[in-house]
Protein backbone atom coordinates (compact mmCIF):
# COMPACT_ATOMS: atom_id res chain seq x y z
CA UNK A 1 0.00 0.00 0.00
CA UNK A 2 2.88 2.40 0.72
CA UNK A 3 4.80 1.30 -1.97
CA UNK A 4 1.83 2.11 -4.42
CA UNK A 5 1.11 5.63 -2.99
CA UNK A 6 5.03 6.36 -2.96
CA UNK A 7 5.15 5.49 -6.83
CA UNK A 8 1.75 7.46 -7.59
CA UNK A 9 3.29 10.57 -6.10
CA UNK A 10 6.57 9.69 -7.60
CA UNK A 11 4.76 10.15 -10.97
CA UNK A 12 2.61 13.26 -10.03
CA UNK A 13 5.26 15.17 -8.99
CA UNK A 14 7.18 13.98 -12.60
CA UNK A 15 4.61 14.98 -14.54
CA UNK A 16 4.15 18.59 -13.01
CA UNK A 17 8.05 18.99 -13.61
CA UNK A 18 7.94 18.35 -17.52
CA UNK A 19 4.69 19.93 -17.60
CA UNK A 20 6.38 22.72 -16.00
CA UNK A 21 9.53 23.01 -18.01
CA UNK A 22 7.41 22.72 -21.08
CA UNK A 23 5.84 25.70 -20.09
CA UNK A 24 8.93 27.86 -19.15
CA UNK A 25 10.32 27.06 -22.36
CA UNK A 26 7.68 29.00 -23.77
CA UNK A 27 6.82 31.33 -21.59
CA UNK A 28 7.93 34.27 -23.57
CA UNK A 29 7.17 34.88 -27.44
CA UNK A 30 10.67 34.10 -28.74
CA UNK A 31 9.52 32.50 -31.84
CA UNK A 32 10.18 34.50 -35.06
CA UNK A 33 12.44 36.18 -37.79
CA UNK A 34 15.84 37.67 -36.32
CA UNK A 35 18.68 39.65 -37.52
CA UNK A 36 21.42 38.92 -35.53
CA UNK A 37 24.86 41.30 -36.56
CA UNK A 38 24.91 40.62 -40.69
CA UNK A 39 23.13 37.25 -40.72
CA UNK A 40 19.44 36.35 -40.50
CA UNK A 41 17.69 33.17 -38.07
CA UNK A 42 14.49 31.98 -37.78
CA UNK A 43 13.32 30.43 -34.03
CA UNK A 44 10.39 28.29 -34.35
CA UNK A 45 8.60 25.80 -31.32
CA UNK A 46 9.15 22.20 -31.49
CA UNK A 47 7.30 19.86 -29.89
CA UNK A 48 9.12 16.86 -30.79
CA UNK A 49 12.74 18.70 -29.24
CA UNK A 50 10.37 19.95 -26.43
CA UNK A 51 12.60 22.84 -27.36
CA UNK A 52 13.09 25.93 -29.81
CA UNK A 53 14.53 24.97 -32.66
CA UNK A 54 17.30 27.90 -34.62
CA UNK A 55 17.79 27.80 -37.92
CA UNK A 56 20.59 30.26 -39.69
CA UNK A 57 20.50 31.66 -42.88
CA UNK A 58 23.68 29.61 -45.21
CA UNK A 59 23.92 26.97 -42.25
CA UNK A 60 22.98 23.55 -42.50
CA UNK A 61 20.19 22.13 -39.93
CA UNK A 62 19.51 23.36 -37.03
CA UNK A 63 20.29 24.36 -33.07
CA UNK A 64 18.25 24.17 -29.87
CA UNK A 65 17.50 26.96 -27.52
CA UNK A 66 16.77 26.63 -24.03
CA UNK A 67 15.66 28.98 -21.72
CA UNK A 68 18.16 29.66 -19.18
CA UNK A 69 16.59 32.74 -17.21
CA UNK A 70 15.13 36.20 -16.65
CA UNK A 71 17.25 38.88 -14.48
CA UNK A 72 16.28 41.44 -12.34
CA UNK A 73 16.81 44.11 -15.02
CA UNK A 74 14.55 42.34 -16.96
CA UNK A 75 16.59 40.73 -19.41
CA UNK A 76 15.20 37.31 -20.72
CA UNK A 77 18.56 34.91 -21.49
CA UNK A 78 18.29 31.61 -23.82
CA UNK A 79 21.33 29.72 -24.22
CA UNK A 80 21.79 27.43 -27.68
CA UNK A 81 23.19 24.30 -28.19
CA UNK A 82 24.27 22.50 -31.26
CA UNK A 83 21.09 19.94 -31.89
CA UNK A 84 23.05 17.38 -29.91
CA UNK A 85 22.03 19.26 -26.48
CA UNK A 86 25.33 19.49 -25.30
CA UNK A 87 27.68 21.81 -27.37
CA UNK A 88 27.45 25.00 -26.43
CA UNK A 89 27.04 27.34 -29.47
CA UNK A 90 25.77 30.80 -27.77
CA UNK A 91 23.45 32.84 -25.55
CA UNK A 92 20.64 34.99 -26.59
CA UNK A 93 19.86 37.61 -24.31
CA UNK A 94 16.20 39.56 -24.76
CA UNK A 95 16.17 42.95 -23.24
CA UNK A 96 12.77 43.49 -23.41
CA UNK A 97 9.17 41.18 -22.57
CA UNK A 98 8.54 40.66 -26.49
CA UNK A 99 11.97 39.42 -27.29
CA UNK A 100 12.25 41.49 -29.95
CA UNK A 101 15.93 43.68 -29.27
CA UNK A 102 18.90 41.91 -27.48
CA UNK A 103 22.51 40.68 -28.01
CA UNK A 104 23.96 37.42 -28.98
CA UNK A 105 27.03 35.89 -27.73
CA UNK A 106 28.78 33.54 -29.58
CA UNK A 107 30.67 30.34 -27.99
CA UNK A 108 34.34 32.27 -29.54
CA UNK A 109 33.23 35.56 -27.42
CA UNK A 110 32.24 37.99 -30.53
CA UNK A 111 28.73 39.58 -29.92
CA UNK A 112 25.82 40.91 -32.16
CA UNK A 113 23.09 42.73 -32.17
CA UNK A 114 19.55 41.27 -32.23
CA UNK A 115 16.72 42.60 -34.07
CA UNK A 116 13.34 40.70 -34.69
CA UNK A 117 11.70 41.31 -38.40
Amino acid sequence: MIKTLVTTSLIIVLLFLVSTNTYSQKAYDVEGRYAVGKTNCTIEWSESSNAFRVYWDNGTGYTLLFYSDEYPNGNIVYTEYENDGVTYTGTFTFTDSGCSTGKYDRWDGKQFSIRKK
